[in-house]
């Protein structure tokens, strides 16, 4: 038995020290440089150096040349890392499509694509001291600069530092903050926001502004400025001015007025609704405002103006819109200074195409006057819901629907509302001492009721 163990114990050093050997043996090969491993190889096959035409192995280091047009990635590889699997080679699509008004600031990602000489990408962030750090590039301060103006420093710098190579820059994501949505909004708070979102874009996210919300007046209250900045949005809804409706940055509070002054405009215009009379008062500039006239309306046919006196009732004021339609007695457009309260209705023509608005118009003695969504299934009574309900002294027997051809039908309980109508809740009508007669025959019947109970 012992015999048998030891003739083992020789198997498995033998084993051991072929094993080695082997090992040694590759570990020298490659320790030989490429000549002599060029030359060891044509010895093993049998040959000498000279009659044996084997393939020169270049193991020299790329030149910088070579480096730069071989598509290398020359940037460090924590900052790669980072970057996302993308086509290299050809310039790649914006990841957001940044205006170049857009704002830039600490925290917003970009990402640059290089091509050319170097086929590289990298997504670098601007730093909380507005530095924005581009590996082997440089240092850029983008305090104050737009997308724009950032574009134009990075070409610059980019220029200056690689030759032979093109790039794009696209903003990969943008930083995000907190800000606030406060006065007559639905939802009235925090809310969390991104930097390429504008005031009315906030307003929608946070929940929409109430109904009794100023669209003219919204303040942006934001650190640092002496004077908040002014948002309009039905301007920036008419014309298109962007300046009406500027980006947000972090620690900005939205603060929605309560409308205060204002008229109430419907019918065949482009943007009918409530109407802000603070700057002016004149008809012609609130119709410019709105948007002007739109397609359907009838331009021969008066404007239909209510006002309210002060013993309660409305007069109805019909005004000429040229003076080749005016009528005796008639006002002008332009002859027109509005009043508080004022409500205008354009009558539309009657026009083969049907109106296309998607809206009815609830005017008058509502809580919440204005345009309210079109519902097929809706009636008269669901949409004066939508619009706050009735006030105290109004007259629903006395309600008239304005139709969007210019026609009009007392409301009923199957009047039909269609897309484009205006639905107008009148005044009750009390005299002074019709109020108080109202009074003295309700305390008049509560007396009489408590002299019977306590008789009993």
């Amino acid at each position: 038995m012992k015999k048998l163990k030891s003739e083992f114990f020789i198997i498995a050093l033998l084993i051991a020290f072929f094993h080695f050997d082997s090992l040694s043996a590759q570990g020298s090969r490659q320790n030989l440089d490429p000549k002599q491993l060029q030359s060891s190889e044509r010895e093993r096959i049998g040959g000498s150096s000279s009659d044996v035409n084997m393939p020169k192995i270049d193991l020299r280091s790329p030149s910088t040349d070579n480096f730069f047009r071989g598509g290398k990635r020359i940037f460090p590889a924590n900052f790669q890392a980072a970057a996302p699997q993308i086509r290299t080679g050809a310039a790649s699509e914006s990841f957001l499509q940044a205006t170049g008004a857009y704002p830039v600031g600490p925290g917003d990602q970009l990402l640059i694509n290089f091509w050319g000489r170097i086929e590289d990408n990298l997504l670098v962030t601007i730093n909380s001291d507005d530095k924005l750090f581009i590996p082997r590039i440089g240092v850029i301060d983008v305090k104050g600069l737009n997308y724009g103006e950032l574009e134009t420093a990075v070409t610059k710098k980019i220029k200056a530092s690689l030759k032979d190579v093109q790039f794009t820059m696209s903003l990969y994501k943008p930083r995000e903050f907190k800000i606030y949505v406060l006065g007559a909004a639905r939802k009235p708070g925090p809310s969390r926001a991104q930097a390429t979102m504008r005031a009315s874009d906030v307003i929608e996210a946070s929940g929409g502004m109430a109904a009794t919300g100023s669209q003219q007046f919204i303040e942006i209250r934001r650190a640092g400025e002496s004077e908040p900045l002014r948002v309009d949005l039905l301007r920036y809804r008419s014309f298109g001015d962007f300046s009406m409706n500027p980006f947000v940055t972090g620690e900005d509070v939205i603060f929605i007025p309560n409308l205060s002054e204002f008229v109430t405009v419907t019918g065949a215009v482009i943007d009918p609704g409530t109407f802000e009379i603070k700057e002016t008062k004149k008809l012609s500039e609130v119709l410019d405002q709105l948007g002007g006239l739109s397609v359907y309306a009838d331009r021969s046919a008066p404007l239909r103006l209510s006002r309210l006196q002060e013993d309660g009732s409305r007069r109805q004021i019909q005004i000429a819109q040229s003076e080749g339609n005016r009528k005796k007695d008639q006002l002008l457009v332009s002859e027109i200074e509005l009043q508080n309260g004022d409500e205008i209705f354009v009558p539309s023509a009657n026009l083969l195409i049907p109106s296309r608005s998607n809206q009815v118009f609830i005017t008058g003695e509502v809580k919440a006057p204005g345009a309210k969504p079109y519902q097929i299934s809706m009636n008269a009574e669901e949409y004066i819901g939508m619009a706050g309900g009735l006030t105290n002294r109004a007259n629903l027997s006395g309600a008239v629907v304005y139709k969007a051809d210019g026609s009009s039908v007392k409301l009923g309980p199957r009047t039909s509302i269609e897309p484009g109508d205006t639905l107008y809740i009148p005044e009750k009508t009390f005299k002074f001492w019709q109020d108080h007669l109202t009074i003295v025959t309700t305390f008049i019947s509560l007396a009489t009721s408590i002299i019977v109970l306590s008789s009993r």
